[in-house]
């Protein structure tokens, strides 16, 4: 079954008035939940700069979704850190459905194997 990728802002940072605008968000955490469908998950959480750049229209904060500023954090990080978030929760949820095999502790290849016990014989208990 597919991955799906949820991109959610969790909150927003920001300053009350900056540069004569009110409410200007200068940064957004985010979570990223991973989710194959069938009960294995994988979630990252992060933040990033929302751009302050002068020749981007500035949006009222009420009229903020969850969309734009996903859209602004996506922008922000690059296309390869969107593709590598996923590709690692990618593999989190993949190693949830195929465990990968685990370490053992190995003896020593120098020091020799210690000798097998004696099997006890018990003498037959007569009444």
């Amino acid at each position: 079954m597919p991955i799906t990728y949820t991109w959610t802002a969790t909150s927003l940072i920001g300053y009350p008035v900056f540069d004569g605008e009110t409410d200007v968000v200068t940064r957004a955490c985010y979570t990223v939940l991973a989710d194959d469908g069938e009960g294995h998950t994988a979630d990252y959480s992060n933040f990033a700069y929302t751009p302050l750049d002068p020749s981007v229209p500035f949006i009222p904060y009420a009229d903020l979704t969850n969309e734009i500023i996903i859209g602004w954090v996506q922008f922000n990080i690059g296309a390869d850190m969107v593709a590598s978030i996923e590709g690692s929760l990618a593999i989190q949820v993949e190693r949830q459905v195929t465990p990968p095999p685990q370490p053992e502790v190995l003896p020593l290849p120098w020091v020799p194997a210690p000798e097998p016990p004696e099997p006890v014989v018990s003498a037959p208990v007569t009444l």
